[in-house]
This record gives structure tokens, C-alpha cells and sequence, in this order.
């Protein structure tokens, strides 16, 4: 079963535990008409969640299509320009990843979303830099492009932040292409190689994946 995550702000306090409730909205055959979920978020409301953004990273992302399990430090906004190297079109997520702190860079800009419920995709979660993880949207988790709703910059960003908690697990399929071993990208639906994702609760039995797709992107 597709969802489009419905999310009402950023405002839970970081560290509470809450999460967008994964089952509260079922997408329907036109997701776009389900929009409305996006409507009311508020990326200014999660401002907070980048109070303890890391200066200093990690180098623990050879090359590879993988999955970084850790515990989330920050979330850094496009707007969050006081955390060291912000993304104007990116929002990077900072995991605390067997003592170091990488980032994940998951686009904003020309962007639809949605989310589903699934088992995690590989080994179960365990902090790490897991090598060789694939993860394909239709096949294991039998979304496909009709099922994204078009979100605007802000409103994407508050589908990124909204259900994280900082200290909670997070677990995000991403490339890291070794030039730069702090950082892994490519987080959204990738024509030629394997998906990315964010999962939200990965150490539960059904986590919540949030998914990423561009507007020209047919699948």
C-alpha cells in the first residue's frame, strides 16, 4: 500500500520520538489530488532540529551504492547557513555514524514525494556504512511514478525534516562516489542505478520510507 505521508509541522520537539504516522492517509490513483497533505507544513518550524550540526566529518563513505544506518545530529535546511557546508538545494542530514558524523544530501528542488510502509531492504539496521545496498522503488516497494505528489521547495524540505527525531536511527540508501568519503547523495529515484531513500524507525518491523522522485521522471 502507496502513502503520502500526512504530515501537520515541524513542531514536535527533537528527541520526542513522534513520527509522521505512516498509515494516517492512503494515496489514491491521482496522487497529486492528495497534495493537501503537504499543504500546512512549515520547513521554519523544524529550525531547531539544526542546533547541533556538526563542523567537523567523518570519512567513512567509499565509493558504492550503499546504506548508512546512524543516529541523526542535525538536520540542515537550505536556510540553516550557520551549519558548515550547507546545500542551497539540498537538505543534508548529519548521522552519527560509529563515532563520526557524515552527511546525506537529499534534493528539494523539482521534487515529489511520497512515503510508504515496508521492511527495511538488506540487513537489518546496524550503525554502519553497508556496501552494495540496492534499493529500487518498484520492485521492492511497488511504488511507481504516479504514486509521488509535487511538492514545492519548503514543502519538501518540512517532508524531510518532520518526522525525524534527533538521536532517533535513520537509515539512508544513497552513492557515495569517494571523492569526498563524508558525504553520499543521490537520494531519490535514479534512472541508471539504484534509489535512494530516506527510512524512518528502521529498527521497527514496518518503517516508514520517504521517497524521492524529479518531475520528468516517468517509472
Amino acid at each position: 500500500m502507496l502513502l503520502v505521508a500526512l504530515l501537520t509541522g515541524c513542531s514536535s520537539p527533537a528527541g520526542s520520538g513522534d513520527a509522521a504516522p505512516a498509515a494516517d492517509h492512503t494515496a489514491s490513483d491521482h496522487p497529486a489530488a492528495d497534495a493537501f497533505v503537504l499543504r500546512d507544513l512549515d520547513p521554519a518550524g523544524c529550525a531547531d532540529k539544526a542546533k547541533a550540526c556538526a563542523s567537523q566529518f567523518g570519512s567513512l563513505f567509499t565509493k558504492s551504492n550503499g546504506r548508512a544506518d546512524g543516529a541523526l545530529v542535525a538536520v540542515v535546511r537550505p536556510a540553516d547557513t550557520q551549519c558548515a557546508l550547507p546545500n542551497s538545494s539540498h537538505v543534508v542530514l548529519q548521522l552519527s555514524i560509529q563515532g563520526q558524523v557524515q552527511r546525506l544530501v537529499v534534493s528539494v528542488e523539482d521534487i515529489a514525494v511520497t512515503s510508504v510502509a515496508a521492511p527495511l531492504v538488506g540487513p537489518a539496521y546496524a550503525q554502519g556504512w553497508h556496501l552494495d545496498q540496492h534499493l529500487d522503488y518498484p520492485k521492492d516497494l511497488g511504488v511507481h511514478s504516479d504514486d509521488f505528489a509535487p511538492a514545492s521547495k519548503d514543502q519538501a524540505v518540512a517532508f524531510v525534516c518532520s518526522p525525524l527525531s534527533i538521536g532517533d536511527p535513520v537509515s539512508v540508501y544513497a552513492y557515495a562516489d569517494g571523492t569526498y568519503p563524508a558525504s553520499a547523495h543521490q537520494i531519490h529515484r535514479n534512472d541508471n542505478y539504484p534509489d535512494g531513500a530516506v527510512v524512518v524507525n528502521p529498527t521497527s518491523a514496518m518503517p516508514t520510507y520517504l521517497l524521492f522522485r524529479y518531475s520528468n521522471q516517468v517509472f
